[in-house]
């Protein structure tokens, strides 16, 4: 999507709670990726890594785990890392009947579906399909005789874009791409801009650039377009593109260490549910979004590290140290059909190398699960991210 900070609120919708979600994105002015906030944008802005690429579209998965993007020179599928900014070429191109210049980039809510936004110096195009292939289809034109400058998705699959010539947000019919006129946001959107739902809230934020270093940070009203505006960014001089996930609630324990995608095209994740009292004796561990029918086990250690592709894996480790694993009977898990799979933590028996050690209150333990997986019909392995559990 293309970005300058501002948020369309959804109609009826009371005042955005304190709550903050994770921006990242990319300055194409400066070219770098940055992190920020739905709360505090400016204060909380900072600059990741040097970008080159003029990247147009990105989007988390509908997940909140992977950050996709699309080279627009190359139309080059990549992914950017939340933690470090960096950018990863995946391989993949965009194709498409016609496809050109991008403008933006949406994943839908069922976790498939991406939606494609173009100009090809006449229209903006819209264009479904999916972007671990890069394969897409023409659905229809979007903005005749005009620059629909990005596009973004709701949890409930209603389209809407930012139409550069007039400055007016529409909503699109995902089916055959026809624009409906909301309103004008009433500021000046000058090149480059981008917005996305913030899945926490269902508001809908935009960094919308106004020329020369200056833009505004803000949410438009769904129903009138009008931009409520939150904060200037002329002092970042930056024209952003941006992403939006929510800050996982977890329940228990704080997630770490970036997981890579698997063969489904999004990262494994672990989650931890019950309680982080010793005395309780009731932590159960998750491992989701696997690959199907995949065997796998819970690893575990009091330090945290990160080693890429250990063993030839095509994941990355997250513990360092001691490594426990849960391998013992009933143990090693298969994800099944729901590509999940949990295993009941018995708190007074942590594996170690050298035997089961007992939590203690205070003590810090690291989780994370291994899996098998394939790549490119090769069988190969990898891992979830992390998850720190401070017990109790």
């Amino acid at each position: 999507m293309k970005i300058a900070p501002c948020s369309l609120a959804l109609a009826g919708l009371m005042a955005a709670a304190s709550a903050q979600s994770e921006i990242v994105g990319v300055d194409v002015r400066n070219n770098e990726s940055f992190t920020s906030s739905t709360v505090n944008f400016v204060n909380n802005y900072t600059v990741l890594a040097p970008e080159s690429r003029n990247i147009y579209g990105l989007d988390f998965d509908a997940a909140g785990n992977t950050l996709y993007g699309v080279d627009d020179a190359t139309l080059e599928v990549l992914t950017i890392d939340p933690v470090t900014g960096i950018s990863t070429a995946l391989g993949p191109f965009i194709t498409g009947p016609g496809l050109t210049g991008l403008t933006g980039l949406t994943a839908a809510a069922d976790g498939v579906t991406w939606y494609l936004s173009d100009y090809d110096g006449v229209d903006s195009n819209l264009f479904r399909g999916d972007i671990t292939t890069g394969v897409f289809s023409f659905v229809g034109v979007i903005a005749p005789g005009g620059i629909m400058i990005d596009i973004a998705i709701d949890a409930n699959d209603n389209l809407y874009g930012l139409r550069l010539s007039d400055d007016t947000l529409y909503s699109l019919d995902t089916a055959t791409g026809a624009p409906t006129a909301i309103g004008p946001i009433g500021l000046n959107a000058n090149f480059a801009q981008g917005m996305d739902f913030d899945p926490a809230t269902g508001e809908l934020y935009a960094a919308i650039y106004t020329g020369t270093g200056t833009g505004k940070f803000c949410t438009l009203d769904l129903t009138t377009g009008l931009a409520n505006q939150l904060e200037d960014t002329f002092v970042l001089n930056a024209e952003m593109e941006m992403a939006i996930r929510a800050v996982p609630d977890t329940g228990i324990g704080t997630p770490y260490c970036t997981a890579n995608p698997n063969s489904t095209g999004v990262a494994g994740s672990i989650s931890a549910a019950g309680s982080d009292a010793v005395i309780d004796n009731d932590l159960t561990l998750t491992a989701e979004q696997l690959p199907n029918n995949s065997f796998g086990f819970f690893i575990v250690s009091p330090l945290q590290g990160f080693a890429a592709n250990p063993g030839g894996s095509s994941g990355n480790l997250c513990l360092a140290g001691s490594i426990g694993r849960y391998v013992g009977p009933g143990q090693i898990k298969n994800s099944g059909a729901a590509g999940a799979f949990s295993l009941m933590i018995n708190l007074t028996a942590i594996p170690t190398p050298t035997g089961p050690v007992a939590a203690t209150a205070g003590s810090v333990f690291n989780f994370q699960s291994w899996y098998r997986d394939s790549s490119g019909g090769v069988p190969t392995s990898n891992f979830t991210n992390g998850l720190e559990v401070t017990f109790q």
